[in-house]
């Protein structure tokens, strides 16, 4: 199966005229900087930030790591936003307390700024990201810029959550967010541990026959820490329930949110494919100003027979743009077209489902998330890469997609 149809992505908008292209074929070819918001400094902060240079460090696991190497909970490191661990990212983290990071040496990792600051950082206290991305030899940049130039018409490339949420390897991360909104924990659990999907593995296979965790904790290889975390829950209390509270709460909701943003990634895909066009407002539409770089920055409104040619020239000239939903507890179907996608994606889950039964602390309200943006500050660099910048939560793949083809 495709990436786009375990995603829940539509098909890409050029269709068969996208240029053959080779994605994170080394480190090197897919490089992230982070774009912060403001983080004030203050010699006496209650917390140290620092910048660092990871090469092939999913973010989730250098926390992890790091939580170890200073010998402090994995609660008190919190990131702006989570990478992918295929390139070179450049991310701001935070640190409860007073830490001296000058003798930390770590494999593939460059520390190069640390200060003290009373501001504590969060998911999302970013304002987008640069990107330099390296797609194989011989690509013709003047049909790239062609390409871009027909993205541009369209109205630039649909925001869908990309592979990253759903998983590098084993694009199951919403699956085993889907059965925890169902209620089946122990089974989200077991798909965490082997998916028949994709692991082939003998020590997966032989836990998922025997159910033997301690057999399993002999097995699975050390470099597994995840699944060894669950493994150990499973081997100490003798039971499967509770046993993601082994992971920091922002990892446990990662589960809830890849089924989110899946569902979210169907309801645009239909959308497109129902309005036929990326940027079309209809009639009961939610709107809402967006910044330079396609960031939510204004309150939503909603398009009636009185505003809607003043909203659909705001979306033409890039300062608003239609949102969808990410649905959850607090989330209500829409009226009209929209309410019929909404509720054929969904099909029997409702909006109860997302308080998950027993566990309040994985409860997720739901959310709103733009319909498309566009990449700023395209460029082609002198050694034939392509740099650009995206707004905060966007997927450079998912906007290199609408223009190259990597299958």
């Amino acid at each position: 199966m495709k990436i786009d149809e375990l995603t829940g992505m539509g098909r890409p908008l050029l269709g068969d005229n996208r240029i053959r292209g080779a994605l994170k074929t080394k480190p090197e070819d897919f490089i992230v900087e982070e774009i912060p918001s403001d983080i004030p400094e203050d010699r006496e902060g209650r917390y140290t930030i620092f910048s660092a240079v990871l090469k092939n460090w999913d973010t989730n696991r250098f926390v992890s790591y790091l939580s170890r190497r200073l010998g402090i909970s994995k609660e008190r490191i919190r990131y702006a936003g989570t990478k992918d661990k295929r390139g070179i990212t450049k991310q701001f983290f935070s640190l409860d307390g007073q830490f001296d990071l000058s003798n930390i040496i770590i494999h593939d990792v460059s520390i190069d700024r640390v200060f003290r600051s009373n501001t504590q950082l969060d998911l999302g206290m970013l304002i987008g990201n640069r990107f330099i991305v390296g797609l194989g030899e011989g690509i013709d940049t003047g049909k790239v810029l062609d390409s871009l130039e027909k993205l541009e018409e369209i109205g630039g490339f649909p925001d869908y959550f990309g592979q990253q949420r759903f998983g590098s390897i084993r694009v199951n991360t919403h699956r085993v967010g889907e059965l925890l909104v169902r209620g089946k924990y122990e089974d989200a659990v077991l798909l965490y541990l082997y998916d028949p999907a994709f692991d082939h593995d003998d020590f997966r296979i032989n836990f998922h026959e025997t159910g033997d965790a301690r057999r399993a904790l002999k097995e699975y290889p050390l470099h597994l820490n995840f699944e060894r975390s669950l493994l150990g829950y499973i081997a100490e209390k003798g039971k499967i329930d509770g046993a993601f509270d082994v992971f920091p709460r922002n990892l446990r909701m990662l589960f809830i949110h890849a089924y989110q943003s899946y569902l979210f990634n169907r309801i645009l895909a239909k959308r497109i494919s129902t309005v036929g066009s990326l940027n079309e407002v209809l009639e009961g539409d939610t709107v809402v100003e967006v910044d330079n770089l396609f960031n939510k920055s204004g309150k939503e409104i909603v398009a009636n027979s009185f505003n809607i040619s003043q909203i659909r020239a705001q979306v033409a000239a890039d300062r608003m743009r239609p949102v969808l939903k990410l649905f959850g507890y607090r989330t209500s179907f829409s009226d009209g077209i929209m309410g019929e996608i909404e509720r054929e994606v969904l099909g029997d889950i409702r909006q109860d489902n997302f308080k998950i039964t027993g566990h309040r602390d994985m409860w997720s309200s739901g959310d709103t998330r733009i319909t498309s943006a566009r990449a700023k500050d395209f460029r082609v660099t002198e050694d034939g890469n392509f740099a650009f910048s995206l707004g905060k939560g966007m997927y450079a793949t998912v906007f290199l997609r609408e223009i190259f083809d990597f299958d």
